[in-house]
């Protein structure tokens, strides 16, 4: 994988997609922001999002442009006590994909970013990334897959998938990084040639060191874990076999309190979602 700068330095790319991006303008700051074709997907007050699929110069490519505008102060005081502050929405992503596949945990493949600064002010950034192959979201391929009784070949899938939940939850918060969005549908399973299922980890924009309660972020994703599969029919066992991964096998005292303040606030939240949709007209 080769990086090249484009639009004087403000743009960082891989030479592999090169063809791609200035095929599609988006090789240019100006061109990123007025690209408005097909492929649009979903807005927020502060960012959006399109799913590209073209075939240029007879190749495929199938990606995923992230573009993001202004400053975000709620997020930013959130930031404040993290190793990049001041590192604009893009930037973060584009360097913890880096990061992370550094770590062992696979994510998604980084195609370009860029930035504008006023200082230390985000005024635009954006990610490019291509779409992960044949890979679907981590809740709808249990849920699809694995409910009622199952046995054999199955069973040993499932044990083997609820393992790896746990396995790369350790691996980000033995590295010292915290993702603060950890629910299953940001992980992804991609089946490869050989039969084997792999997990891949997405949604990368907010995944820092956080300095300061770092306790508290670490409680927030294991719970974000178990929030998010409430409706997953997974019994004791099956929560049990994530949290030995996330702790390699050992429990201490101090361990066992971690998990009951992540299953606590994992309650809290079904709480306050339940009620959110019951005090919906």
């Amino acid at each position: 994988m080769g990086f090249v700068s484009l639009n004087c330095g403000s743009i960082r790319a891989d030479e592999e997609f090169l063809t791609a991006l200035v095929a599609l303008k988006l090789d240019t700051m100006r061109g990123v922001f007025d690209y408005s074709g097909k492929g649009y997907q979903r807005t927020h007050a502060r960012h959006d999002n399109f799913h590209l699929v073209e075939t240029i110069d007879g190749v495929a490519y199938d990606l995923y442009l992230k573009r993001h505008w202004g400053c975000q102060i709620k997020e930013s005081l959130k930031l404040l006590v993290t190793s990049s502050p001041f590192a604009t929405a893009g930037r973060r992503e584009w360097e913890n994909t880096l990061t992370l596949e550094g770590l062992g945990i696979q994510t998604m493949q980084p195609v370009a970013f860029g930035e504008k600064k006023f200082g230390f002010f985000e005024i635009r950034s954006f990610v490019v990334t291509e779409k992960i192959p044949a890979a679907v979201p981590l809740d709808d391929y249990l849920k699809e897959r694995f409910t009622g009784k199952i046995h054999g070949a199955a069973l040993r899938e499932k044990r083997s998938l609820l393992w790896d939940i746990g396995d790369l939850a350790r691996k980000l918060h033995s590295a010292g990084l915290t993702h603060m969005d950890l629910y299953l549908n940001h992980f992804f399973v991609r089946e490869t040639q050989s039969g084997e299922r792999v997990l891949h980890l997405i949604d990368l924009q907010r995944v820092a060191k956080r300095w300061l309660f770092r306790r508290r972020w670490i409680v927030k994703d294991l719970a974000a874990i178990l929030y998010s599969a409430r409706d997953l029919g997974l019994s004791r066992t099956d929560f049990a076999r994530i949290f030995t991964a996330y702790f390699d096998g050992t429990h201490s005292r101090k361990d066992r309190g971690l998990i009951r303040t992540a299953l606590n606030r994992a309650g809290g939240m079904a709480a306050r979602s339940k009620s959110r949709a019951g005090n919906q007209p």
